[in-house]
């Protein structure tokens, strides 16, 4: 039933300003970062089974960090990130790219900056591998969906909440926070009981948890690495991901959005904490008239 779940219901356009905050101790290796992004979010035209939307990134700036190598890896990010700060697509219901229509648009500026990183590559490991990377991924049109799908904008604005019936649960196979283990995650979304009585703005929260206890044998996976350092058999491990969200439900416009990350294998020498927040432009403009 189309009031038991949370659609992109009519055209509109809306800026936003996504702030990512990290920090990472790897034990030997202590990193923090912030990052801000904006987008214009145009959704041009609703149709039953898909949508036409323009994202624009307006920004890509590198706030803060205590590290020399992020402030590299920022400026690969920046360089290369011109392909896709113009995207054209067709989505489903749940923010799924089903094709991206300005494709000659983003390989055109493909082989303009590979033009001009070719003068500046020598010494830069970095940019060599990101150019290798870029050729592999330009041979085929479906490797640059993946691409895009990889966009911050994607699993911040919808995450898993749009386009099915809610509340929800279920179980979905996915990674620990530092990517390092194979594992299946409890997710569980929570809405007010009646979306249908909704016009206005509703609050959806997301929980993600570990499905099943921690083994050894996941320890060792995820935590291998580091079996020098810390002691990986003997661990209180915690592992949570939420996700809150604020939107229009009469139209799916999001106000606000926030998704908290967390990884704590040892408080002080081993965990990976990320926050994503995004704010709409409108939103940020009736939060500051209320005081």
């Amino acid at each position: 039933m189309k009031e038991k779940q949370i659609l992109l219901r009519e055209p509109f356009n809306e800026q936003y300003t996504l702030l990512i905050e990290s920090e990472i101790n790897g034990v030997d290796v202590y990193v923090t970062s912030k990052v801000q992004l904006r987008f214009d979010f145009h959704v041009l035209k609703i149709e039953d089974n898909h949508i036409e939307v323009r994202i624009v990134q307006l920004d890509n700036k590198l706030l803060e960090t205590n590290s020399p190598m992020i402030k590299e890896v920022a400026v690969v990010s920046q360089i290369f990130g011109r392909m896709y700060n113009e995207l054209h697509l067709i989505l489903d219901q749940s923010g799924k790219v089903i094709s991206v229509l300005n494709y000659d648009l983003i390989l055109s500026k493909w082989k303009q900056t590979k033009s001009e990183m070719d003068q500046h590559i020598a010494g830069n490991p970095d940019l060599q591998q990101a150019i290798i990377l870029n050729d592999n991924i330009f041979t085929d049109p479906e490797k640059i969906k993946i691409a895009v799908q990889a966009n911050e904008f994607f699993p911040v604005y919808f995450g898993s909440t749009f386009g099915i019936n809610l509340p929800a649960s279920k179980s979905i196979s996915g990674t620990n926070i530092f990517n390092t283990a194979n594992m299946t995650w409890n997710m569980k979304i929570e809405t007010p009981a009646y979306l249908s009585n909704h016009s206005e703005s509703i609050r959806v929260v997301t929980r993600f948890n570990p499905k099943d206890s921690f083994t050894s044998g996941f320890y060792n996976t995820a935590y291998k690495q580091f079996e020098d350092k810390i002691n990986i058999t003997n661990l209180n491990v915690q592992l949570e991901q939420t996700e809150t969200r604020q939107l229009d439900f009469s139209n799916g416009k999001l106000e606000k959005a926030m998704i908290s990350k967390r990884e704590i294998v040892d408080e002080k020498k081993l965990y990976n904490i990320v926050n994503y927040s995004m704010l709409s432009d409108s939103e940020q403009k009736n939060e500051l008239k209320k005081g």
